[in-house]
């Protein structure tokens, strides 16, 4: 009697060790399972791009993509700031975008608040055929975060019938030729920022560092008997030149070829001490709803057909190797690892957390609003 109720316990314990070994073995499967699970299929893919003309370039290409997969593509005009502030409010879990134009200031933020996805590097192939020194700076901890489009460089435009001398470098603002028709834009603007940064560098100095900072703030207050406008925007800096009001300003590459083509008389020089980088990069949400079809949207829009296509309209230089430029842009934009190895970018980890300190001291120097 002992021996047989001995061997129904030693069954029941045999049969418990397998039932519970069979639900965490499943336990494990389904964990490798969502571990490894690829994004759903959609029909839809929401993108963010710039309003404005940028939209307007941008926007045959995504209905050419439409037209070739079958996919809907809803396209939401915005900006940085914006899209910024949805994302951070959507914590990674279902965004209102899939894709996204981005500033190199805001991937940085948006890189350390987990809200973008790293790139996988197999569904994107033409990622592989992007200028390195850019996806360089797209690539944290080894993964890369967004894919490089656009590569607008701040240098200087002047009005060829009115400078006695054309300028070659940043310092060349404060010879005294120029004086009384010299614009530079504040920090709070992309272009000041950028101008600023590129004045650091120009000085032999780094933003990271408070003295040089300081020795560039010291620079500034000598130009201010040469300024003759603090502009805000694209249109004002149109404006002025237009108007010969201001025979030399900062000013971005693509914007001052276009305005060549309307007929204004304007030089563009990349400065020598190095062009600042103004780049706009695609990338993709973290938890986006549609991730199939944002990827399958990023490699057409960074294919050199698409850049292509987007440089003849924009003006600007792009970043995959392989687009061939139209004959107005060729020997006029810089392109190449050569050239963009030898951009300034501007140091956001930096200028972003000082960047009201800045400008309150930039306007204590120079008087402007």
């Amino acid at each position: 009697m002992k021996k047989n109720k001995l061997s129904l316990a030693l069954i029941i314990s045999i049969v418990m060790a397998l039932l519970l070994t069979a639900c965490g073995g499943a336990g494990n499967e389904n964990e490798s399972a969502n571990n490894s699970e690829e994004p759903k299929e959609t029909d839809q893919v929401v993108v963010g791009v710039y309003g404005g003309a940028w939209e307007e370039q941008i926007r045959p290409s995504l209905e050419k993509f439409k037209e070739e997969t079958g996919v809907s593509v809803e396209v939401v005009a915005g900006a940085d700031a914006e899209w910024f502030t949805k994302l951070r409010a959507s914590n990674g879990k279902n965004p209102q975008y899939d894709l996204l134009i981005l500033q190199p200031d805001t991937i940085q933020r948006a890189v350390a608040a987990d809200l973008l996805l790293p790139l996988d590097e197999e569904k994107v192939p033409n990622l592989a055929d992007l200028y390195p020194s850019v996806q360089d700076r797209l690539t944290y901890n080894d993964k890369q975060y967004a894919a490089g489009f656009s590569m607008g460089q701040l240098g200087l435009a002047y009005r060829k019938d009115l400078v006695p001398v054309e300028p070659t470098k940043w310092l060349d603002l404060w010879n005294p030729e120029y004086k009384g028709h010299v614009a530079i834009s504040s920090p709070s603007y992309s272009a000041g920022l950028q101008f600023f940064s590129g004045l650091v560098n120009a000085l032999g100095g780094e933003e990271k560092n408070a003295e040089d900072v300081e020795a560039a703030f010291t620079k500034l207050n000598e130009l201010k008997p040469s300024i003759v406008a603090y502009p805000d925007n694209p249109g004002t800096i149109q404006t002025l030149l237009e108007r010969g009001e201001a025979w030399v300003v900062p000013f971005w590459d693509g914007r001052v070829f276009a305005l060549q083509e309307s007929g204004l008389d304007l030089g563009f020089v990349y400065p020598e001490e190095g062009a600042v980088a103004a780049a706009a990069s695609w990338a993709i949400t973290k938890g986006s709803p549609n991730e199939a079809n944002a990827y399958k949207l990023l490699n057409y829009l960074i294919s050199p057909e698409v850049q292509g296509e987007f440089s003849k309209q924009s003006y600007y230089g792009m970043t995959n190797k392989n687009v061939e430029y139209s004959e107005v842009l060729k020997g006029k934009v810089q392109t190449g690892e050569q050239a963009y190895s030898q951009l300034k970018w501007v140091d956001y980890e930096t200028a972003t957390p000082q960047l009201n300190d800045w400008t309150n001291r930039w306007t204590q120097e120079l008087g402007g609003k």
